[in-house]
């Protein structure tokens, strides 16, 4: 498994400050690059798109098909 976080990995999107789950298990879309930038996710339950700009806890759960 490679150690950083890829578009397509399956990853789990947390708030601990808030102690909140966005996403048990999402797909990414696009990771930011720059200040201003988003993580863009697709939540694999309920199929709905989340930009999260703000601190989070991205965790991988496994990579993206080769």
């Amino acid at each position: 498994m490679e150690y950083k976080i890829s578009v397509n990995d399956v990853v789990r999107v947390n708030f601990n400050g808030a102690q909140t789950t966005l996403c048990k298990s999402a797909e990414v879309l696009s990771i930011p690059y720059a200040t201003g930038d988003s993580w863009i996710f697709r939540d694999l339950d309920t199929r709905e798109i989340h930009y999260v700009s703000e601190g989070c806890t991205v965790t991988k759960k496994t990579e993206a098909p080769k």
